[in-house]
């Protein structure tokens, strides 16, 4: 009863910061003054909720959330795999220059995407191919957000794709595919985590709206229609589910 309800609570958390998220955006085209510690807590909660209900995959999706700040450090250090670039002070709090809650951010995309082609029944190597694609499809989406719209990080060098150098897609299909190959046995792909997974995509998309990035919002988007029509593919019809369950 207890774990029902601190799933509620998480759960009503996140609604009210999802809503009051895409509302600010779209009303006032950015944060409320003060309520900075709004996207920590937005991304803290979806993790938490994915790690609740992939019970059998934690210690691996912990690990995902440990490399990604790994990664993330390596990159705004030297410029590896990603390009140059640099935090600001807009997330709190900061590891070694990174915020904590980019460990949130690579459980949540990561477990979301694994959970999404889960029931395709793919070959290892084919399944972490689409699934590092995916990742970086998502990326398209995000990233002129994050940079533009919300000012997490700034590229050192202006690149091809609204001012986002293209090796940073690169570097997110590389590491994208390192980790999903690592837990790709691991059992793992709640119907809780689909959802977390893709309304931080349509978060995204609807912010990207709000200030006018028309190409990440028809990414994120596009990618949630994918989403659901790949979900009702894999889906039998209810005639075969009343079938399969006689007998």
């Amino acid at each position: 009863m207890r774990g029902r309800r601190w799933v509620m609570a998480l759960t009503g958390a996140y609604a009210v910061l999802w809503f009051g998220g895409v509302l600010a955006h779209l009303v006032w085209r950015k944060t409320p003054e003060g309520a900075g510690w709004t996207a920590p807590a937005f991304l803290g909660c979806a993790a938490a909720l994915v790690f609740i209900a992939e019970a059998g995959a934690r210690r691996w999706l912990a690990g995902v959330g440990i490399a990604g700040l790994l990664v993330e450090l390596l990159g705004a250090t030297t410029g590896l795999p990603f390009g140059r670039y640099s935090y600001t002070d807009v997330l709190q709090p900061q590891l070694a220059g990174v915020p904590a809650a980019m460990f949130c951010a690579w459980v949540i995309l990561i477990a979301y995407v694994k959970a999404l082609l889960a029931p395709l029944g793919w070959r290892r190597w084919r399944g972490v191919a689409i699934g590092a694609a995916w990742m970086t499809a998502i990326d398209l989406a995000i990233d002129p957000v994050a940079t533009q719209a919300l000012d997490f990080w700034r590229w050192h060098a202006p690149g091809a794709y609204y001012a986002i150098p293209l090796s940073n897609f690169a570097g997110w299909f590389l590491v994208s595919a390192l980790l999903l190959a690592s837990g790709w046995r691991v059992p793992s792909g709640a119907a809780a985590t689909l959802r977390i997974g893709r309304s931080v995509v349509l978060f995204f998309g609807f912010l990207a709206a709000a200030h006018g990035l028309i190409g990440p919002s028809a990414v994120a988007f596009t990618l949630t229609a994918l989403d659901l029509f790949v979900r009702r593919a894999v889906q039998p019809a209810p005639g075969r589910r009343a079938e399969a369950g006689v007998g």
